[in-house]
């Protein structure tokens, strides 16, 4: 039997979302369709990230908020906020929601991974926070860092090397 591997503290699985405060790292490894939302603020040098999965919850209430671009960006806001973050200085940067699967290209339908993008960017605007870069979309799945020291977002795909954005 296989043992799953163990997460270090800044390591974020799918549904998942955390605040912290430089000098830590968030990462995400196997990024496919899910999105990443990063937001920062320079000044106290505080953010955070989540994995997410699906757009919105399918009823109004989750216990799990970093699931969901409606309920993960919020609780994100709130956190970095509470942290000592300035609404008016978040940035984010959003990454992920690859076509991962083959589909019918005579058939034009959003994927998972687009309507992923789209509540992401919805959820952003609605809370105020600026987007300042983005990699989104195409067919692979990336690798995410997170760095709270200086609120760079390292991007690895199996196809190039990292880009920092």
């Amino acid at each position: 039997m296989t043992r799953p591997r163990s997460l270090r503290a800044g390591e974020l699985r799918a549904g998942e979302l955390r605040v912290l405060e430089a000098p830590a790292r968030l990462v995400i490894h196997g990024l496919g369709s899910c999105v990443s939302v990063f937001v920062y603020d320079h000044g106290p040098r505080v953010g955070g990230m989540a994995h997410i999965l699906l757009p919105g919850p399918p009823g109004k209430a989750t216990d799990h908020l970093g699931r969901y671009a409606t309920t993960a960006v919020a609780a994100i806001v709130e956190e970095s906020i509470r942290l000592g973050a300035r609404r008016s200085a978040l940035l984010a940067k959003v990454t992920g929601g690859s076509r991962m699967f083959p589909f019918d290209p005579g058939v034009p339908r959003p994927t998972v991974g687009d309507k992923n993008i789209e509540a992401a960017l919805q959820a952003l605007a609605e809370a105020r926070v600026a987007v300042v870069a983005s990699d989104v979309g195409g067919e692979h799945g990336r690798t995410v860092v997170a760095d709270l020291s200086d609120g760079t977002l390292t991007i690895t795909t199996v196809r190039s090397g990292p880009r920092v954005v």
